[in-house]
């Protein structure tokens, strides 16, 4: 494609965007500017199993489109909830079988039990409204590894803040 209709095709995009757009908030651009340092500086990935309730979300489903998304999954997810307890474990297969998606649940290692999803929150809390943390069901998610988690951790815990998820940070006095 030459570079006139590749311009084009983005300018038609961003006009197809413009109402998200004009609501991007000071959230939305830390969360890109995060989710981009997720995939410059990762030294690798992998498929992992998780337990659902160790899976955090980064942001709140606070667009009608994606909380009214995550309900239609949930109705989904109950219908097939008696085949995917005996299972044990929801497959990337099987997650994109009931809940289509252009990319796999994206997770950062947090700590021990505990894992940041940069990519599936809706989808996570589709699972999390209709299983509960006693039903010990595993998920699997692509988790992304560094060389130095802490930087991306930082700033996804930011982003955490930001969407009201985490307290906001203390200071001390300035010296």
């Amino acid at each position: 494609m030459d570079l006139w209709a590749e311009a084009k095709r983005l300018a038609r995009y961003l006009a197809g965007k413009r109402t998200e757009l004009e609501r991007l908030e000071l959230k939305d651009i830390v969360t890109a500017k995060a989710v981009l340092d997720i995939h410059r500086k990762k030294i690798g990935k992998e498929i992992v199993a998780v337990p659902l309730f160790s899976l955090r979300p980064i942001h709140l489903l606070d667009r009608e489109n994606a909380a009214e998304t995550a309900r239609q999954r949930a109705e989904t997810l109950r219908a097939h909830r008696q085949e995917l307890l005996r299972r044990g474990t929801l497959d990337c297969e099987t997650l994109a079988r009931l809940m289509p998606s252009v990319s796999w649940i994206k997770v950062v290692k947090e700590r021990e039990g505990s894992y940041l999803a940069f990519e599936g929150n809706g989808r996570i809390a589709a699972l999390q409204s209709v299983f509960q943390p006693e039903d010990g069901l595993l998920v699997e998610a692509e988790e992304y590894k560094f060389r130095n988690p802490k930087k991306i951790l930082r700033r996804l815990n930011r982003v955490r803040r930001l969407n009201g998820l985490l307290p906001e940070a203390k200071r001390g006095p300035k010296e």
